[in-house]
């Protein structure tokens, strides 16, 4: 949200793809989907980092 209160998606479209015609309500919506996606990839590598090692390296064997 903070984001586009700052950023055109018109303008930024004209910066970076001129020759795609895209409106201002689809690059509103690009722009929700592309952070939801950052977020989302994020929360899942904390959670791929933050998983116990003993549920991988099972049960030691002592001889």
């Amino acid at each position: 949200m903070v984001f586009f209160a700052f950023v055109d998606p018109l303008q930024l479209r004209d910066l970076t793809f001129p020759h795609w015609d895209i409106s201002r309500g689809l690059g509103y919506t690009l722009g929700f989907f592309t952070f939801w996606l950052a977020t989302a990839s994020s929360s899942l590598f904390t959670w791929i980092l933050l998983r116990p090692a003993s549920r991988f390296n099972g049960p030691k064997i002592k001889r």
